[in-house]
């Protein structure tokens, strides 16, 4: 689903059963890609804290719009009911998705956090998203900070500040122990 609304566009991709949300935000001249783990309960009448959060973290970056990817795109409040095993249906679908809104010089905010090591699938999926996006020209991946474990910070309990700190993506898939 996808609407006018003055500048921007709304972005609201999910499956037909709402079990899984693929994309939530608007997309204007200057959008701030997002990347998480998994997506919780959010639509774009009912915004959740995180979705809150990083609406507020484009506008006092100077971004003019937002949208919200997930790692693994099965709706899940709490991370621990994820599937036990990749869904590769929904995957793929995700992928394709990533790939339609990511665009040359996009900005990309890692916010997956240390919930990464929650099921050994979900860095499977992270290889497979950074690997489409990859062939992209001159991503900006950014974070807000790195967890003690080297993972980009959450969003959640996180002051909002101006400016934010690259990423150096190609280093973190690199030393990633897929096991």
């Amino acid at each position: 689903m996808s609407k006018e609304t003055n500048d921007s566009l709304i972005i609201y991709e999910n499956s037909s059963d709402n079990k899984n949300r693929y994309a939530l935000g608007t997309k204007g001249k200057n959008t701030l890609f997002c990347i998480g783990i998994n997506p919780s309960t959010a639509t774009p009448k009912d915004y959740d804290m995180t979705m809150k959060l990083l609406k507020r973290f484009a506008e006092i970056n100077n971004y003019d719009s937002w949208i919200m990817l997930n790692i693994y795109p099965q709706r899940a409040t709490d991370p621990n009911e994820l599937d036990k095993e990749l869904n590769t249906n929904i995957r793929e679908k995700n992928i394709k998705i990533i790939e339609k809104y990511i665009h040359d010089n996009s900005s990309i905010l890692c916010i997956w956090g240390n919930l990464i090591k929650k099921r050994k699938y979900l860095k499977i999926c992270l290889l497979d998203i950074y690997n489409v996006i990859n062939k992209k020209k001159k991503i900006n991946w950014l974070n807000i900070e790195l967890t003690i474990y080297g993972n980009p910070r959450n969003l959640r309990g996180k002051k909002i500040v101006k400016g934010l700190n690259k990423f150096d993506i190609s280093n973190y898939i690199k030393n990633m122990k897929i096991t």
